[in-house]
């Protein structure tokens, strides 16, 4: 018998809420088959990279296992480490949040202005359709839109980025830009593939500009947590790619000012857990 287990988020990413997390596993689970596995389970994942930690934490602790990825945000509270074959998941939280939201905002404040938001009459979430490229209805009402009424140069400069690949491209930059930006103080973002010339330059301010609502939300989401818990973790497990960003374990600690702050690995995380998790 061949079987699978997959990694989910505690809550997906979906404009239906709860109803599009069932849909969203009955694709995954028709898709496991489909590919000839006879059985499929699923382990929530910040309780796959519980597993991870675990094996490689001697001492038992405590552990808060934070996950922030590209469009959710995890955590679990697990006992890990220690003579146990697996580590002890006790509870679990999440939202739909991620550094795919940081991305839009940048976008949006830093590159949109360029495209006209702001300097012309054109709707506010044409550019929000541009730059959320993980959305393919977004994307395509952006593309089936016509912008040769806008004044110049902001029409002509909508008109090339709808493209093919070209929202995808200025998504990729304004990425690079965010982390890049963790080192630096301020940089261009190159966009003479939309017109010869055309940059937008991006500092640090506008960069936490841009983060401040993920950061709300991820705050709120560890409060809400540190609340419900009858004693607050020994240690901050982070993984994910979000994970990196100097700004996430600066607030774990002022939200657990008492915990040690690991920083796991960021991609590799949860797909070590769920290979310790098949093991056990």
């Amino acid at each position: 018998m061949r079987a699978a287990i997959l990694g989910r988020p505690v809550r997906f990413r979906s404009s239906m809420k709860e109803a599009g997390g069932v849909q969203a596993l009955e694709i995954l689970t028709d898709a496991a088959y489909a590919a000839g596995f006879d059985e499929v389970e699923f382990l929530e994942e910040p309780a796959a990279a519980a597993y991870g930690y675990h094996a490689q934490t001697r001492r038992p602790r405590r552990t808060l296992i934070v996950d922030i990825g590209g469009g959710t945000t995890d955590m679990a509270m697990a006992d890990v480490g220690g003579a146990t074959v697996a580590p002890i998941v006790h509870d679990s939280w999440g939202e739909p949040v991620g550094g795919t939201d940081v991305d839009i905002e940048l976008s949006m404040r830093g590159v949109m202005p360029l495209f006209g938001k702001g300097v012309t009459n054109t709707p506010v979430h044409r550019f929000y359709e541009a730059s959320a490229v993980q959305d393919l209805q977004r994307q395509a009402r952006f593309r089936e839109t016509s912008f040769e009424h806008v004044d110049a140069p902001y029409g002509q400069r909508l008109e090339t980025l709808k493209q093919r690949g070209h929202t995808v491209r200025l998504n990729r930059a304004v990425e690079r830009a965010k982390i890049a930006l963790s080192d630096v103080q301020d940089l261009t973002v190159d966009l003479a593939f939309i017109e010869d010339g055309l940059a937008a330059p991006i500092d640090a301010a506008r960069l936490n500009d841009a983060a401040s609502p993920f950061l709300y939300q991820l705050r709120t989401l560890m409060e809400r947590a540190r609340d419900e818990l009858e004693h607050p973790p020994e240690t901050v497990y982070l993984t994910g790619g979000m994970s990196r960003s100097p700004y996430v374990p600066a607030l774990v600690k002022t939200i657990f000012p008492d915990a040690d702050v690991i920083a796991g690995n960021a991609s590799l995380g949860v797909v070590t857990g769920l290979a310790h998790a098949a093991a056990v």
